[in-house]
């Protein structure tokens, strides 16, 4: 009996500007359950930068979504330089940061022999965008959306260096994005909030933009509302001046009102922070840093309300996807709910002021059975509208169906 030749599984090369394991931070969590979703179709070559040495040798998890994977390391002072020389230019300075000759050459070496590109970011992206074949850009942001507002946070903190660099890119990465579009296959949006701000109507590139939302994993992150809990939590990067600027003004402006009214309530900070970040925050009245866990669910157990403070930034929140799945009852800024279908007053309270925010977070404090409404509504709405499988579904859709067509001719 002859052996039934299987066919061919095409082959996708994944480019991104950091190692994606461990898979921690809404950056890494987004690309790997991308990648996830597309190895159930391709098999999947991971070309990545490290700006971490240790990344270079650090083992892959046995868990089929890679069949290869090679890094280089991109040495911090490099990027600076490369970052420094952009400035007269119109380069955005995060491509230049990212921006390494043997990446580049070994990317296109590699293209040559797989049957489509996804490019992560705009930061490997560029290495990419003039090749022959099927091209995807995981744009996540409107990464120049994000910048604009995050402009606004110069004034609180004016001598942070993030801030300078905000105001460098401001006017350089909006014409970059939609230039970059137009010469890929595809490129894909976590909301309608970026696209419109990148496109207006009528715009022909619109027609190449997918939007396609974050998900949530349900499994991982089980349903554990606390009844009795008193704690706030957050969650994030604090590396990110989005997120460290929704805690600090969360512990400064908000929690001192909740403590008025109940003095024993303590805010847990979760996420990775750097130790002077950490220690500023840990000095207020009633905050306690965890900094970066193996577990974010261990972390927050028992508290009572979940806080998403967020004044700029841009983008679907994972935080927040993450408190509805945990069941942990949420107050949130409305920026922080920018790209999701949840309603006020039925699965999250939305504040904006401090004061209204103090009010939110004691309401839910006080009446468990609202908090509890609330969190069982969010667990359902994730449950219904989040799976990671199910909003993936048309990026994995779009690239197969690209991958496939360029095959038959």
């Amino acid at each position: 009996m002859n052996d039934i030749q299987q066919p061919r599984r095409s082959k996708l090369l994944v480019l991104t500007s950091r190692f994606p394991y461990p898979v921690v931070g809404g950056d890494r969590l987004r690309l790997y359950r991308i990648c996830v979703e597309l190895a159930k179709d391709h098999e999947l070559t991971l070309l990545s930068l490290c700006d971490n040495k240790a990344d270079l040798s650090a083992p892959v998890p046995e868990d089929g979504v890679f069949a290869r994977v090679e890094r280089f390391h991109l040495p911090t002072w490099r990027s600076w330089l490369a970052s420094l020389a952009a400035i007269p230019s119109r380069t955005p300075l995060q491509v230049a940061y990212y921006r390494l000759g043997r990446f580049t050459a070994r990317a296109r070496e590699l293209a040559a022999s797989h049957d489509g590109v996804l490019a992560h970011l705009i930061r490997t992206g560029a290495a990419v965008a003039d090749l022959p074949g099927p091209r995807f850009l995981e744009l996540t942001d409107a990464i120049s959306l994000n910048y604009e507002r995050a402009k606004s946070a110069s004034s609180r903190h004016r001598l942070d260096p993030r801030t300078i660099a905000y105001r460098l890119e401001t006017g350089r990465l909006r014409p970059f994005e939609q230039r970059i579009v137009e010469r890929f296959d595809r490129s894909f949006l976590v909301s309608d909030v970026d696209l419109d701000h990148l496109f207006g109507p009528g715009d022909p590139r619109r027609d190449r933009v997918l939007v396609v939302g974050n998900g949530v994993d349900t499994d991982a992150l089980a349903y554990d509302f606390a009844p009795d809990g008193t704690d706030i939590a957050f969650i994030g990067n604090l590396a990110s001046l989005q997120n460290f600027d929704a805690a600090l003004h969360f512990a400064s402006d908000v929690l001192p009102l909740v403590r008025r009214a109940r003095p024993g309530t303590r805010f847990r900070v979760v996420g990775r922070i750097a130790p002077d970040e950490a220690q500023r925050l840990a000095a207020l009245d009633g905050v306690d840093v965890t900094g970066e866990v193996d577990s974010v669910a261990d972390a927050v157990r028992g508290a009572g309300v979940a806080v998403a403070p967020l004044r700029i930034g841009a983008g679907v929140q994972n935080k927040v996807l993450e408190y509805f799945a945990l069941g942990l009852p949420c107050v949130s800024t409305p920026l922080a709910l920018e790209g999701f279908g949840a309603e006020d007053g039925r699965e999250l309270l939305v504040a904006e002021s401090a004061q209204a925010q103090a009010e939110a977070v004691l309401r839910l404090l006080d009446d468990r059975a609202l908090a509890e409404r609330l969190a069982k509504a969010a667990r359902d709405y994730v449950e219904h509208h989040h799976s990671w499988a199910q909003i993936l579904a048309p990026l994995r859709s779009a690239v197969a169906d690209a991958v496939s067509s360029a095959s038959s001719r």
